[in-house]
């Protein structure tokens, strides 16, 4: 499948994301993944150690949220792995890039009216 990413204004990039761009889900509605039980994260998401997420575990869950939007290249990637529900509640705790963090809230106004959280990177 073809990656479908978002490319933000040269000012806006500073992170290595300016070489591949930042996948972003086109429709949050489309997101049903897991959000219980043991899953594998492909090796084209998560290349170290760790593969295996205990959805259930909401740390562990926010973990593997914050690992695909980091590294998923296509929307399957995204529709696989991220529950929209559960990515609206977490979002402002998720310690992300400001670049990844800026390109989705760009998209999502759900996701920009959630902010960051007092511990997180400010876009």
């Amino acid at each position: 499948m073809t990656p479908v990413t978002t490319r933000l204004a040269a000012n806006e990039v500073r992170g290595w994301y300016t070489r591949r761009g930042i996948a972003v889900a086109e429709d949050l509605d489309r997101l049903h993944g897991p959000t219980t039980g043991a899953s594998v994260l492909p090796l084209a998401i998560e290349a170290s150690h760790r593969t295996a997420y205990d959805f259930g575990d909401a740390h562990q869950r926010a973990e593997a949220y914050r690992v695909v939007l980091m590294e998923a290249v296509t929307q399957d990637d995204l529709v696989s792995w991220l529950d929209r529900d559960e990515l609206v509640r977490v979002w402002p705790d998720l310690y992300l890039p400001r670049d990844i963090r800026a390109a989705w809230q760009a998209r999502h106004p759900v996701l920009a009216a959630r902010g960051t959280g007092p511990h997180t990177p400010q876009p």
